[in-house]
């Protein structure tokens, strides 16, 4: 609706409800992004690159370091993983004491970071490069030890504790060696006010390409050579020799 003024000038009358109209548009818009920040999904999580178990037992075919493994997705945490083929790494969770895979029914203890928890995280992943035991502990961890004479730890282990001044600080190294005579370095931290729950974790090359790094509650630490080994025969049961090179992802049982 126009009226006519001054120099036949138009002047355009708005309608009233142009207003609320536009108070309403904006308090919806605000709303909508408040309610997605805190309540909507992340980036990561639209792409897959955050942690969410799954319940499915088909096996996921994947390449990691030159290697074939055919991993039951109930074992794994990453959707972005789950597409199988050549993959950097692929990261697992398990229960101790006998690596039982996720359910539903269990997800509480999945979740669970107090320190006598049971869940066991493994990724397998291309070695980079990355020094065998013997030279890590010559060459870099040996430098930050407070003496160079272990303390024999109840585990049966020796026990290094580093310097305060050091990367290393609140942690230890406890060294032996595993069912096939390879040297084991766990490395542990301490209970410390930041850390309330501490772990310990082990980084081993299983082939010039790949290697294996696991971690699980230092509360567990006196079953450490059953863990290695289960841990050990359970990655070797994922091995799958001789597949086709046109990988498929994902197959069903």
């Amino acid at each position: 609706m126009a009226r006519q003024k001054q120099g036949d000038d138009l002047v355009h009358e708005r309608p009233a409800w142009i207003l609320p109209a536009l108070v309403l548009l904006a308090v919806t818009a605000f709303s909508g992004f408040f309610l997605y920040h805190y309540f909507g999904p992340t980036p990561g999580e639209l792409l897959g690159h955050a942690p969410r178990a799954s319940a499915e037992r088909r096996k996921v075919e994947a390449v990691v370091g030159g290697t074939r493994f055919l991993i039951p997705e109930n074992y794994t945490r990453y959707p972005s993983q789950r597409s199988g083929g050549a993959q950097p790494e692929i990261a697992m969770h398990a229960l101790l004491p006998d690596f039982s895979p996720f359910t539903p029914e269990r997800q509480s203890e999945f979740t669970d970071n107090s320190p006598s928890g049971q869940v066991i995280y493994f990724t397998l992943h291309e070695s980079e490069a990355m020094l065998p035991a013997e030279r890590r502990l010559k060459e870099i961890y040996s430098k930050y030890f407070v003496s160079p004479k272990p303390e024999k730890d109840r585990t049966g282990l020796e026990k290094f504790s580093f310097r305060d001044d050091s990367g290393y600080k609140n942690q230890d190294l406890l060294v032996g060696a595993d069912a096939d005579g390879r040297l084991v370095l766990l490395l542990c931290q301490r209970v410390t006010p930041l850390v309330e729950s501490p772990n310990c974790t082990r980084t081993l090359l299983l082939t010039q390409n790949l290697a294996l790094t696991y971690r699980y509650k230092r509360a567990h630490l006196n079953a450490w050579q059953r863990i290695d080994e289960l841990m050990i025969r359970i990655v070797t049961s994922f091995e799958a020799p001789g597949l086709p090179n046109d990988l498929e992802g994902t197959i069903t049982d």
